[in-house]
């Protein structure tokens, strides 16, 4: 038995839910006012003998134990996992990536107390002088654990060594380097340290910036076990709480920023250190709240960041609503999404300067920041001479996905944004966009018909019910990545467990096994490595295809056919169900109709 299932057999949903939401009974479920978003009516429903939740509310969300306790602390999911297993009494077996990395915790740890003795030192005073120049107080330096690295090339060697830390140690903790000829000499030397740290507060690695003439500029520690530039956010262990506690966070450029922003008291802000926001940074944000400003440097490389960052960003936020273009029940399983908004800072001001400077300027730039496409529409847009034909078509093509997947609410006023960007007529951008939406449903449509399954692939199914289904559809997922194009509008919900919808979610971002490996605890990697040993259907691709469709399509029917009981559950018993629902039941008809229809093709 996996930790998860283990978690699922000691905890009750029901008791577990009754620590957030006052549950009352309504015949075979429980109601209550949604512990996450205000409402008067209840919209939330627990299935004790399904042990699942859903909100019929704000959220249009569900899930089982370890989603409602996910969404309810603001953790991901292996934190979850960690959570729930300490509350049950379970010990995790196998070790996870920081577990496996304690060796380089503890390096790590040792050399940025080295680097703070050595700031104190004589040699250190250059950079005690820059930090007092750029207005960091001692209390902020302490904070941040800020030190000094000699320029003595095996300064923290000795340090090391004499406390008996094996060289080859810390060469993989990235403090040490070893040469071509073998020989170790320290990492970072005569560089302002900026320890980083995990979300659990561990030195996981570090910045080092020149005070000198010195190349590069900034210097990261090289990638190791436990750190990873790409999924890291600086600041991050200090800022959380206030991030989930405000619903907000802002993300700046440097550290420098950063540092800045906690010494005067906006401690929900966490720096992308230097590089545009990656798809991993938005994945460890996007639990902790919906909503963040992106606030980053108005000069020309940090306009590039900017939208490098918008991009990357856009992709992730908006990758479950591009999914879910070609269903036609996607409304009824949209969370709660996570919004970007982006704050344009005045030229020569960038976030240190105005918030030592001139904190109200800060604070409404902030807080009026421009939603995300209000943004991006006019900046991509530039990007192409649109006084030529050409130029609108380019600008076209590159724009038109993003506004598909916006909310549908909000596509008109998007549509007349691009027209006035590219000086274009509404109605043809209008019809680019419907082409957009038209093409990411007949991507969801063709694998169910227009690639039969094979008589053996439809056998293999048949075999596997239930969350075997789940297990097999992913296992096909993984052992064959020409299948990712053909999972159309099929959304993580649809997987009843957990451990199933984060694997989904995360092989969605994760273009190779190995990278999708790299970025999961120990209970999720070794879920990959059954899925991968496991004795899936290996039929050609063709086949294959086949096999998913048929997979994907019963997860989907199997997901509606429970929600039609629970959208009837959740209205006033002995009473018509408002029109709200009524608008869901017969989206939810009218796709299980379309459904049924394909089997019998």
């Amino acid at each position: 038995m996996s930790v998860v299932d283990e978690i699922k057999s000691r905890l009750d949903i029901v008791e577990t839910v009754s620590s957030y939401a006052a549950l009352k009974k309504s015949g075979r479920y429980l109601k209550a006012l949604c512990p996450f978003h205000t409402e008067k009516t209840p919209s939330f429903i627990v299935s004790p003998e399904r042990q699942s939740w859903r909100c019929f509310g704000a959220c249009a969300t569900g899930g089982d134990v370890l989603s409602f306790v996910s969404r309810a602390e603001r953790l991901d999911f292996g934190e979850t996992v960690r959570l729930l297993a300490e509350r049950a009494g379970i010990e995790i077996s196998g070790r996870s990536n920081t577990e496996s990395g304690k060796p380089i915790y503890t390096i790590n740890r040792l050399a940025a107390r080295f680097y703070v003795d050595a700031l104190e030192q004589t040699e250190g005073r250059r950079a005690l002088d820059y930090l007092a120049e750029r207005g960091v107080s001692e209390k902020a330096r302490k904070r941040f654990e800020l030190g000094f690295s000699p320029r003595k090339t095996d300064a923290l060697k000795s340090h090391l060594l004499a406390l008996g830390i094996p060289e080859d140690e810390a060469v993989r903790a990235g403090v040490l380097h070893r040469d071509d000829d073998g020989w170790t000499r320290d990492f970072f030397r005569g560089r302002l340290m900026f320890p980083i740290h995990d979300r659990r507060g561990r030195v996981a690695g570090f910045g080092a910036r020149a005070i000198d003439d010195s190349n590069p500029k900034y210097l990261n520690t090289p990638a190791t076990a436990v750190f990873d530039k790409r999924s890291t956010l600086y600041a991050l262990h200090l800022a959380g709480e206030s991030i989930r506690s405000e619903q907000r966070g802002v993300i700046v450029e440097g550290y420098m920023d950063a540092i800045a922003a906690h010494q005067f008291g906006y401690t929900n802000v966490v720096a992308s250190m230097g590089t545009a926001l990656t798809e991993r940074q938005v994945n460890r944000l996007k639990p902790m709240a919906p909503n963040f400003v992106l606030a980053l440097d108005p000069d020309d490389a940090g306009q590039e960041a900017t939208l490098r960052s918008l991009e990357s960003a856009w992709r992730q936020i908006g990758r479950r609503r591009s999914a879910m273009m070609g269903s036609s029940v996607g409304v009824l399983h949209q969370r709660e999404p996570t919004s970007i908004a982006i704050a344009a800072l005045p030229d020569g001001r960038d976030p240190d300067d105005l918030i030592r400077n001139d904190p109200r300027e800060w604070e409404r730039l902030t807080s009026t920041a421009a939603p995300l496409l209000d943004f991006l529409i006019p900046v991509l847009a530039a990007r192409f001479d649109v006084s030529a034909g050409q130029g609108k078509a380019q600008a076209l093509e590159a724009v038109a996905p993003l506004i598909a997947a916006a909310e549908p609410i909000e596509q008109d006023a998007y549509i007349d944004k691009l027209a006035a960007a590219i000086d274009a007529d509404k109605r043809a951008v209008k019809a680019n966009i419907e082409t957009a939406l038209r093409r990411g449903a007949a991507r969801a449509e063709r694998p169910a018909d227009t690639r039969p399954a094979s008589n053996i692939g439809a056998a293999s199914l048949g075999a596997r019910p239930g969350n075997s289904l789940e297990a097999y559809a992913l296992s096909l997922l993984l052992r064959r990545p020409e299948l990712r194009n053909q999972i159309g509008g099929f959304s993580p919900e649809y997987f009843h467990q957990s451990e199933h919808r984060e694997l989904f979610t995360r092989w969605l971002s994760c273009p190779t096994i190995d990278e999708l490996r790299s970025v999961l605890d120990e209970p999720l990697r070794q879920r990959v490595e059954e899925l991968l040993e496991s004795d899936a259907f290996s039929g050609d691709l063709r086949e294959s295809e086949g096999a998913l469709a048929q997979c994907l399509r019963r997860l989907e029917q199997r997901h509606l056919q429970e929600l039609q009981g629970s959208i009837l559950a959740s209205g006033e018993a002995g009473t018509p169900p408002p029109r709200e629902l009524r608008v869901e039941i017969e989206a939810v008809n009218s796709r299980l109709k379309e459904l049924f229809s394909k089997r019998s093709i």
